[in-house]
Order: structure tokens, then sequence, then C-alpha cells
């Protein structure tokens, strides 16, 4: 198979790639151009488990027939968007490593990220936890690396899984997770099919590390030399096998036939993700049922479900969140009234009808849509910035104008004050334009000056402290400490603003110990009411996403956070049903 070479983007900070598209709703498809399109862009679907590969419109010749639930291939909208690495585990990119979730195992995996479900993958079963400081993992017997080169087919073995962890413990700040795993002692892999962790402390989200988006198993055979796993040897022992990736553009994956996870699955024979220009063309392409499915927002929804009635729709808040960060060393952010007026002064219900048209709801640090840890509605809308109504949005403001004044008191406003935004996500929604405009109208703030950049360049200013001020999207997590430590906690790796708080880091650690969930759940509470007080980094809104779908697509999954993808195992298409036809 033939891959083209593709361009580099060096991206360093994870929060910032949500601005690439980490939602096919928030980001993306919700904000698509209302015209008709640009010519499409030729996509490539997989064919046989040979590698044939076909273009959109045409099919092997003869098209097999489908067997039961097995056969077809799923085409759906995805953003093909990612940063400067392919490899799972340094990349940052939630689409490049939700596509991954497709290709390679975790020891566990999420059936439900809302909820906390966690089941089996690699693993036979759950791991053994004879005290809070050890897990026993023993894995599948029948899983095995896909048959391709280097591995052939080769059994998973507990080699590679102590591989998969110690590369990101010893790899330093490339592997994105390497600081999460920091809380493992050692790793015994007993014999080839039964691993023991033992860790430092006792840790709250001990099943969350082995089912996270990012944690999967990998070979050692696909690194190579250079300790990279690159576009050319994404070979894992998940539910598909990589095809192709082009930026931008198209992606795709066949079924993976020797499946450790049984009742014949993955029932597709392949999943095609393209990235549309338009709505206009993702409108088409449902006519024409060169679509299947598609994520998109309330309002394209809508329009689509109106003329074409057939389609069915499931919703899901999606974590992923519009939200602000302030540098607490550069003023005025360096002042909490400063930057608390800024914050309570937006009108995040006026930003949701206008992005999401009503669908979404507002956060406190953790999303909404993540109802095991998020602060509940009810409290959450007693806050400033957050009350309900005219009334409420009424006091919202009063306060803000106080604290401005009470900050102006003491020192001017700076005559300008810039506030960086990734340039592409400017262009398709206007978000850093709403703050400035809601700031001038609602505090008379007048000097915000918003200033796109290349997402390389942006991120480099975040890195050197030179980027006081920026707004944009953010990719949303899972477990709580996900969401707090790598961030809030004074040692936490992406701690840029940088947040020194002995309050907040001490109430992060006691949550990663604390075994009874209700109790941790009241510290992660704890948690973002200080994090609301304080306002060092900010998360407005998350919108609730729309799937739509023909009715003989059947199991199309859809969850809180990219990573799940996974679960297309599921799906099947089922060429008995009506609506079938003329596909």
């Amino acid at each position: 198979m033939t891959r083209e070479p593709l361009g580099e983007r060096r991206v360093s900070r994870r929060w910032m790639l949500g601005a690439m598209g980490a939602s096919a709703g928030a980001a993306g498809l919700a904000a698509l151009r209302c015209s008709n399109g640009s010519p499409k862009p030729p996509t490539a679907t997989p064919g046989s488990d040979d590698g044939t590969r076909v273009t959109p419109g045409s099919s092997p010749t003869p098209r097999p027939q489908q067997d039961g639930k097995r056969g077809e291939t799923l085409r759906y909208t995805a953003f093909i968007v990612r940063d400067n690495s392919f490899d799972p585990h340094k990349t940052q990119s939630a689409p490049l490593y939700g596509f991954q979730s497709m290709i390679y195992s975790r020891l566990l995996a999420y059936q439900d990220q809302a909820k906390g479900v966690i089941v089996p993958d690699l693993a036979a079963q759950m791991p053994e936890t004879p005290d809070a400081q050890t897990a026993i993992f023993r894995l599948n017997p029948n899983a095995r690396w896909h048959d391709l080169p280097p591995l052939n087919g080769r059994p998973v073995t507990a080699q590679d899984v102590k591989y998969s962890v110690e590369r990101q413990l010893a790899g330093g700040a490339a592997f994105a997770r390497s600081a999460q795993w920091a809380v493992i002692d050692s790793i015994e892999a007993g014999d080839e099919r039964t691993i023991t962790f033992k860790l430092k402390a006792p840790m709250a989200g001990l099943l969350n590390l082995f089912a996270a988006p990012q944690s999967f198993i990998v070979a050692p055979e696909t690194a190579g030399d250079k300790n990279d796993i690159g576009s050319a040897t994404q070979v894992g022992s998940g539910p598909f096998q990589w095809v192709e990736w082009t930026d931008g553009r198209l992606a795709s994956v066949r079924r993976n036939p020797n499946w450790h996870g049984g009742d014949g699955r993955p029932n597709l024979d392949g999943v095609s993700l393209v990235q549309p220009e338009s709505s206009a063309v993702v409108e088409a392409r449902f006519r024409t049922k060169e679509l299947d499915a598609a994520v998109v927002g309330r309002q394209l929804a809508t329009r689509l479900r109106e003329r074409i009635p057939q389609l069915t729709e499931t919703t899901m808040g999606h974590s992923q969140f519009f939200g602000m960060r302030f540098s607490l060393v550069n003023d005025p952010y360096n002042d909490l009234r400063f930057r608390t007026a800024v914050t309570i002064a937006l009108d995040r219900r006026a930003m949701i009808d206008k992005f999401y048209s009503g669908s979404g709801g507002v956060n406190p640090w953790v999303s909404w849509p993540m109802v095991d840890w998020a602060l509940p509605e009810s409290e959450l809308t007693t806050y400033a910035g957050y009350r309900p109504g005219d009334g409420g949005r009424a006091e919202d403001l009063k306060e803000a104008a106080a604290l401005l004044a009470a900050f102006k008191a003491e020192k001017p406003v700076k005559d300008d004050l810039p506030m960086f935004v990734v340039d592409e996500t400017e262009a398709a929604l206007q978000f850093g334009q709403t703050i400035k405009e809601q700031l001038a109208a609602n505090l008379g703030l007048d000097q915000v000056r918003v200033v796109p950049l290349p997402l390389s360049e942006l991120s480099n200013l975040l890195i050197s402290g030179t980027a006081p001020w920026a707004a944009g999207p953010d990719n949303g997590w899972i477990d709580l400490d996900d969401w707090v430590y790598p961030y809030f906690h004074a040692d936490g790796t992406k701690n840029s603003f940088p947040l020194r708080d002995a309050e907040v880091t001490s109430m992060i650690d006691a949550q990663r110990i604390e075994l009874d969930k209700a109790k941790r759940r009241e510290i992660g509470y704890n948690i973002q009411r200080r994090l609301l007080a304080l306002n060092a980094g900010v998360n407005l809104f998350s919108e609730r996403v729309v799937a739509l779908t023909w009715p003989y697509v059947k199991g199309l999954p859809l969850d809180t956070a990219d990573g799940y993808q996974h679960r297309f195992a599921d799906t099947w298409i089922d060429a008995s049903d009506a609506t079938f036809r003329g596909r």
C-alpha cells in the first residue's frame, strides 16, 4: 500500500488541538459554511480483506452479498486533522487517536465514558486487585497483532504491554501520557499472558489509567530505531486495520478478520471517513447515500431532517468545550478582580444559542456531559456568570462592573489587550470576536484585540508565556484526575498558567487516593468550586451533538469524547432495510 508523505504540524498543547476539530459538532460540521462547496474530494473505501480499494460510486465487481450482519463499508463524516506525530503514544490530536482507537487495543476500554463503564479489551477479564496498589491482568489468549508486517499476526504478549508503558515512562515530554503513568512503581511480566502492575500509592483512577483513550498497547517492532511509530507502521490488535490517512480529506480502515473480540466481529468490512467542505456537501452525500452517517450540530441536523425525513437522530453531550486561559504572571491577568470581571461578564447562554442553536450547556471546570464528575447544574447556576434568566444576567453584569471598577481604581487597564486565537477556528466560528463584542457591550472594555495565529505559532507563545490571554476550543477528558491533575496541580505537566494554589494541589492529591467514589466526587466538586473562584482556566460551555444516520445503519456508537471508536466493531448495515435500496 502506498502512502503519500504528509506535511507536519508541530503542536505541543493538547488544549489547542480542539481548535483543529476535536469534535465533529462543536468546532466543525456545525460551523460548515452553508454553500454549495467546492467539488468533493475523492475518498477511498476499503474493500476485501486483501486490501482492494475502490472509489465512491463504484464497488468491487461483483459486489459481495451481505451475510446477515456481516458486510459493507460504513461511510461517515469526521475531521481528518492531526498534530506533528502519528505515534499513538505521542499524538495529542483527538481526531487522530479517535481513528487509532479502531486500530489499537487497550487492556481495558470504555463502554460508556459519561457513566464510567469500563470493560475488558486485551485483558481476558477485569484485573485482580489483591490490594489497593496491585493490579494483575491476564491477557485474552486470542489476542493477536494484525497480520501485517512487521508483526505478521503474532500473539500479543505481556512483554508488549510492559514495553508500551515503559516506553512512555522513559520517553519524556514527547509522550503525552507519561505523567499519568508515573504512578507505576514496577511492572512484572510473569509469563506470556500475565502482567502485574505495582503502584507507588493507591490510585482511584486505576482502571481509567488502562482504559483511557490513549492507553494503547503497541509492539516494539513498530517503533524502529528512532522510537517513533509513523504512518507506515500503524499495526495494532484492534478490530480494524489501518488503510490510509490524508490530512483534511479522508481516512479509512478495513476489517481485522482475526480480532479477539469474538462473535465474528467486527461486522463491517471497513469504515471510510471523509471531511466534507460544507453543509451542502453533507446534504448532497446523504441524498445519494454516499454518506451513511454524520455527526453534526443542531442547526444542520434540523435542516437535514427537514429535507431528508428518513434520517434518524441520536444526541450526546460532548465534553469538548470552549474556554479561555489566562497567564497569571502577566498584567492585568495577575489580578483576580480583572480576570473574574472578564469571565462573568461573558454571556455563555448567548454563545450556546449562537454557535449551537441552543443545543448545549454551561460548564464548571468538568464539562456537563461528564455526569460522574461535573458540578451539578443546580449549584452551578448560583455562581456569578451562570445565573439564569434576565434577573440573573443583570446580577452578573452588576458584579462584573463592580470588580472592574475596583481594579481600575488602583491601576488603569492597558490600552491594548490582545487575545490570541487559532486562525482557522476564528475564521469558522468567530469565537474570539464574540468575546470581544460582549466585553465591549457588557463592560465597556473596548481594548480587546483579537489576534488570529497559526496553531504552531500560538502553541509556542503559550509555552514561552508570551500569550497572556488565549481563547478557543479544548478537548474534554473522562476521569476526574485527567481533568484536574495535569492542568492545576503544582507539579502538573500542563499547568502553564502557572497556577500554584496549595489548596487546589492538596485536593487533587486527595482525590487521587480516595477509593470511595462518592467521597472522591465530593472532592472533585470542591476542586471545581475553588477553580471557579480562581478563574485561571475557564470552561464556558459544551455542545450536545447530533448523530444522523440512514435507518439501515445499526448500532452507531456516540460518546462524550474521542477514543470510543473501537465500538464501531458492533456497528452493522442492514441490507434488508427498505432505506438501503439505492445505496
